[in-house]
């Protein structure tokens, strides 16, 4: 049954449960206000304290300090059986243990659902869901092969943690930015009338609440705030296990402790490079930064709506058109600002991730041996190239032969990363989102073809970057097994 299908259902009473939390228990609380329990819980609490027996008698067979390995007779009976060892002290150790990862889970599990309550999208919904559901079956990966369980307990509690800080932050973030989206649009107030149909509700800033009652996870929101865009946070345990597996297969882990400290790692470096992730466009010079990456025009909805406006009025005038042709007018201008904005998001997104790229690939290239320039290798150009005697033989074949004859190549390094069409042409090169005179120059057909031409090479050059740091990195996976060394500060 999938969402609010089951209040189709004549027969099935809909009622909401409450859940609170205080003194570190929590209480669900029926529409009446009384304290309830749920029939799968207890069904549930009994499973976990069979595991947990289970558990226990595994580790205490593993005491060997009284235990001899002659015959053993009547007298013998109480070490075989371990009499010695403390049963209660290994059961509360167990249970202390148990409790701290559950509460742990409840940390991280409150933040999925509060995602959950602000996506709209079905499909969203049921990846958030499915989430949740994983990280509650999720169990501890004993290690049989230590003395104790206390260290694995502790170092599954450690990954849910960095992933419930890894997780807060980021969603923290996308509500300040979907907060100040918001502003934007609504900062001359709201007036009503058809030209504000399809934009996103205004938020009141009357009353801040906690969607998770009693315990906030996230920021406090307000009554009618909504960010459906949370949905997206269904991404991130999807990305986090692919990561995961792919560090899997490099380094395989022959135990399930260091399968552990592998994920833990893993999660370790993603907080990190989170929290110390630079801009995108601090890669680019201050000029790209202003033309490209600039959000004071092209990011605001009204100021875009503006321009669309006077490229209407524009086209009216020069056209001259009324009924049917002002209609087909006003939809190819608004499809034309469209395309504009979507071709710079693309552009912005290939950029970025050439950036990234070109990092890993000067890594490499330093690791093998060239120098930064390698990123930036191109041939000399004629007017500067050395005049050689011997002019007949065959150029080098191998790029390692330019390292002992470098009179053919340009070793130029930028102070900062350059676009692709900016390599080839300077001139198609030379655009901007900074002012509205610029935009309106490049809403005419010439400048929609010219940013379509700057995506390709953006793209070209991302997809050229990408299959040489993935043919790099290859050599690791044909390398022997290893540990993984991560190092973060």
């Amino acid at each position: 049954v999938h969402s609010a299908q089951f209040m189709e259902f004549a027969e099935v009473e809909n009622h909401d449960d409450f859940h609170t939390r205080g003194d570190g228990y929590i209480h669900t609380q029926d529409q009446r206000g009384a304290y309830i329990v749920y029939d799968v819980a207890l069904e549930d609490l009994k499973k976990l304290e069979n595991q947990l027996l289970l558990v226990a008698s595994q580790y205490i067979e593993k005491d060997k300090s009284n235990v001899t390995c002659g015959k053993y007779g009547g007298s013998k009976i109480p070490v075989w059986a371990h009499a010695s060892v403390d049963r209660f002290a290994v059961l509360l150790d167990l249970w202390t243990c148990e409790a701290a990862l559950l509460e742990k889970k409840c940390q991280l599990l409150d933040v999925y659902f509060e995602a959950y309550q602000h996506a709209l999208d079905p499909e969203e919904r049921f990846a958030l869901a499915q989430a949740i559901i994983d990280i509650m079956h999720k169990h501890p990966r004993f290690d049989l092969k230590l003395e104790y369980f206390v260290n694995t307990y502790k170092d599954e509690c450690i990954c849910l943690q960095l992933h419930h800080q890894l997780l807060r932050d980021i969603v923290n973030q996308q509500v300040d930015v979907q907060r100040d989206y918001v502003n934007k649009i609504w900062r001359k107030g709201q007036k009503g009338g058809i030209s504000e149909f399809g934009l996103p509700y205004n938020v009141i800033t009357k009353q801040l609440i906690s969607l998770n009652t009693s315990h906030p996870t996230l920021k406090n929101i307000y009554l009618l705030e909504f960010h459906p865009s949370l949905g997206l946070v269904c991404l991130i345990p999807k990305v986090l296990e692919y990561i995961y597996q792919e560090y899997y297969s490099m380094c395989r882990p022959k135990t399930a402790s260091k399968a552990i400290d592998l994920e833990k790692q893993l999660l370790q470096l993603a907080l990190h490079e989170w929290l110390t992730m630079e801009k995108p466009q601090s890669f680019y010079s201050s000029q790209i930064q202003e033309d490209l990456f600039a959000e004071v025009l092209i990011e605001d909805p009204m100021l875009v709506r503006e321009i669309a406006s006077s490229l209407l009025e524009k086209g009216a005038d020069e056209e001259r058109m009324e009924g049917r042709g002002r209609q087909f007018l006003m939809l190819d201008s608004f499809s034309t600002v469209l395309e504009l904005v979507t071709l710079r998001h693309h552009l912005i997104e290939a950029a970025t991730e050439s950036a990234q790229l070109a990092r890993l690939y000067k890594a490499f290239a330093m690791e093998t041996g060239f120098g930064e320039f390698h990123l930036y290798l191109r041939p000399a150009h004629f007017e500067s190239a050395v005049h050689k005697e011997k002019a007949d033989h065959l150029p080098p074949i191998f790029i390692t032969s330019l390292l002992e004859d470098d009179s053919c190549v340009d070793r130029y390094i930028p102070s900062s990363l350059p676009l692709s069409i900016q390599e080839i042409d300077s001139h198609i090169g030379k655009f901007s989102f900074r002012t509205r005179d610029a935009v309106m120059q490049l809403l005419c057909p010439s400048g929609i073809k010219n940013m379509q031409l700057i995506l390709a090479c953006q793209v070209i050059q991302k997809n050229a970057l990408l299959a040489a740091v993935q043919q790099a990195s290859f050599c690791y996976l044909l390398q022997p097994a290893h540990s993984l060394d991560i190092k973060v500060s």
